[in-house]
């Protein structure tokens, strides 16, 4: 596979997992709606800090990774799920405070969300994630195995054509979930609670999914 073809497959596998709905994405927005665009960058790189050494070892050693997701997917699915819980009590207890009273200016959602909560989001939900680690080894493999035949070069050129969307998407989903502040304090408030919700939700999906004896295959990233 010559680099270019690399590239070409990159992007098109990519969207499969970046621009999928999941917690990564729920958080971006989330966040946006504290801390505005920005907010999204943050969670991006945090993902990026996780991402980018995970993705150069599993180029180089998949087979003994995989075997090590086996062994240790539960433990790592139950923290994700704490992380998960604990983010979805901030938005709604900041969700419930907005809504029977409070202001923007005095309760705003940068209280829910901080910048350095907003890139360790980014961090937890991709290294600790199971199913985000899978992705690049079951979906994401072509990429894997078309960056090794070309070693740093190959690896580089795949990498920086994958993690610029996960920029792109966070960024825009952040800024979307900021606009909603600016039409007043219900709608805000209603928007915390729906992603309350939405991550409570994934969780309740991930102890589902474990209880069932579900693999690790046809995961998605975000």
């Amino acid at each position: 596979m010559s680099l270019n073809s690399l590239v070409a497959k990159t992007l098109l596998i990519t969207p499969s997992g970046a621009l999928s709905p999941g917690p990564l994405s729920a958080v971006g927005v989330a966040v946006g709606a504290s801390l505005g665009p920005m907010g999204g960058l943050l969670v991006a790189l945090g993902h990026t800090a996780a991402e980018l050494p995970y993705v150069y070892v599993l180029v180089r050693f998949l087979e003994g990774i995989m075997r090590w997701l086996g062994r240790w997917r539960r433990l790592l699915v139950a923290i994700v799920v704490i992380f998960l819980l604990y983010f979805s009590y901030l938005l709604a207890r900041d969700a419930y405070t907005l809504y029977i009273g409070g202001t923007l200016e005095v309760e705003a959602g940068a209280r829910t969300f901080t910048p350095i909560q907003a890139f360790l989001a980014g961090v937890v939900l991709t290294a600790l994630n199971p199913y985000f680690l899978a992705w690049w080894a079951t979906v994401g493999y072509p990429l894997v195995e078309g960056a090794a035949k070309h070693g740093t070069r190959g690896f580089t050129v795949m990498y920086i054509s994958h993690v610029w969307m996960d920029y792109a998407w966070l960024g825009l989903l952040a800024w979307g979930g900021g606009v909603a502040r600016v039409l007043g304090v219900k709608p805000y408030a209603i928007l915390l609670g729906i992603l309350a919700i939405v991550l409570a939700g994934f969780a309740v999906m991930m102890v589902a999914g474990e209880a069932r004896g579900e693999g690790l295959g046809g995961l998605e990233e975000g």
